[in-house]
Parts: structure tokens; sequence; C-alpha cells
């Protein structure tokens, strides 16, 4: 009967380091794909739109001074622009510091 106890407990104790095992690949698995979309994603598309406003601020310019006029920091259209470009660019920020504290993130503890 020894042996079969041993048996039944090495066998528990083997499954339950397996199910902790499983438990913390699922958690990094998770942890990766939550970095990966919010870099790849959604930073890659504020990206875009800054680079979208960029161009939408040279063409302006380019046209002022195409047209005979100076372009100036008062205009709305630029104030605009340069005020849309700062938000986005803060708000990459925040993305990129909640990845880093997504990978500060420890899985649960068994």
């Amino acid at each position: 009967m020894a042996i079969m106890d041993d048996i039944k407990k090495k066998t528990e104790e083997g499954l339950k380091t397996l199910k902790e095992t499983a438990q913390d690949i699922a958690f990094n698995v998770e942890k990766q794909a939550k970095i990966g979309k919010r870099k790849y994603l959604d930073i890659t598309k504020l990206q875009r739109s800054i680079q979208r406003l960029y161009t939408e601020i040279g063409e302006y310019v380019y046209d002022q001074f195409t047209s005979g006029r100076t372009p100036t920091i008062d205009s709305p259209f630029l104030k605009e622009r340069i005020s849309a470009i700062t938000r986005l660019t803060i708000e990459i920020k925040e993305i990129e510091e909640e990845i880093e504290e997504i990978k500060r993130t420890t899985p649960p503890k068994h």
C-alpha cells in the first residue's frame, strides 16, 4: 500500500506542477498579447495620425508660400494640428508607460 500511496502522491504533485506551469504560460501569453496590441496596433495607429497631421501642415505651409502669403503660428489651422500632435504624442507616452507596467506584472502565486 505504501508504494501505491507514494505513486498517488507523486502523481498529484506532478499534476499540480503541470497545472501551475500551464497557468504561468497562459499568463505570459496573455501579457505578450496585450503588449503586442498596445505597441503594434494602438501606437502605430497614433503614429500614422501624427504623420497625416505633419503632411497637412506641410501642404498648408507650401500652399501659403506658393500663394505669396507667409504662414504664421497664429493660424487656427496650424494651432489645431499642433495641438493634435501634442495630444497624440502624450497618448503614445501613456501607452508606452502602460506597456512597461504590463511587463512588470507577474503571474499570481499558486
